[in-house]
């Protein structure tokens, strides 16, 4: 491990003046992953800026109007015990569950999970699902953007140099949205995604069709990947048991994997279809039980 110096600004003001005279730094959160790659050298910064003493910082809050607020030092286990979680975005909950072991989720943040930008990152197919947008601070001040755009390739994020991402906002979602995330790993615990699916339905108030649809698939392209042909076939249609499996044959083709150690190609299609099938029929039914509905697939 290469020697570096240690910052714990009391202020995003202060944390924000430490990023912009150290371009080389990292910001630590959990850093559950930047620690590991420091003692392998395969990250060597000069300084780590430590953003957990920061007021606020891991506060996880909740409102019926603004949805969820993640700070940046929030937890996946604090997002994984979350009732409100769990309740109404049950995707990234599900998400934050599978992270790692339980040592694990007690440290890395979901923050972390993000600004990471690795393909395979559990909690991007939900938050990406949901409209969640990064909160970012810098020397220009403050901003946000969603996730979906602020995630560019492996290890690469939209920040701008002497800016660093201060939280997450999940906007609250309607009484009729439901949503859900599952992934495939070779082991059952403790291994990262070869195949993620997330999925988030509307349904309309009286006909129960398909208002709105997002579905993201993780670890099949350089960048969560928006399944968009999926969402067109979905959208205005009456959700069925034939409808889910054609969804899973459209999100096959629109995926982008490659062959690793990890698993094949062709394998990885196979499984977005697979998962692609149960979660958009997971989240159809999360919608229902929300709305009160008690409407099955056809």
């Amino acid at each position: 491990m290469n020697n570096f110096e240690y910052f714990a600004p009391k202020t995003i003001r202060e944390a924000v003046a430490l990023v912009k005279a150290h371009p080389k730094g990292m910001v630590l959160a959990g850093g559950t992953d930047m620690l590991v790659r420091i003692k392998a050298r395969v990250w060597e910064p000069d300084v780590l800026i430590d953003v957990k003493r920061i007021s606020g910082m891991d506060e996880l809050k909740f409102s019926r109007k603004a949805g969820l607020s993640i700070g940046a030092g929030v937890t996946m286990r604090q997002i994984e015990l979350s009732e409100v979680a769990h309740t109404y975005f049950p995707g990234l909950a599900q998400g934050a569950s599978l992270v790692g072991s339980f040592q694990i989720r007690n440290l890395a943040t979901v923050v972390g999970n993000i600004c990471n930008a690795a393909p395979s990152a559990d909690t991007a197919p939900g938050l990406i699902t949901l409209g969640a947008k990064v909160r970012i601070a810098g020397p220009g001040g403050r901003r946000s953007m969603l996730v979906e755009n602020f995630i560019l390739g492996p290890g690469k994020t939209n920040l701008k140099p002497g800016e660093f991402v201060t939280g997450i906002q999940v906007p609250m979602t309607g009484n009729r949205t439901g949503s859900a995330y599952v992934r495939h790993t070779p082991r059952g615990a403790m291994d990262i995604a070869m195949v993620g699916v997330g999925a988030a339905v509307t349904l309309a108030p009286r006909t129960g069709i398909c208002e709105d649809v997002k579905i993201v698939m993780g670890a099949v392209a350089p960048v969560p990947l928006r399944a968009k042909a999926v969402e067109r076939l979905l959208k205005g249609e009456v959700p069925s048991d034939d409808l889910f499996e054609a969804a899973g044959k459209i999100a096959a083709r629109e995926s982008r994997p490659i062959s690793d150690v990890r698993g094949s190609a062709e394998f990885r299609r196979q499984m977005v279809g697979v998962l692609t099938t149960r979660m958009v029929s997971d989240a159809v039914e999360n919608a229902r039980k929300r709305s009160g509905s008690k409407r099955r697939a056809a």
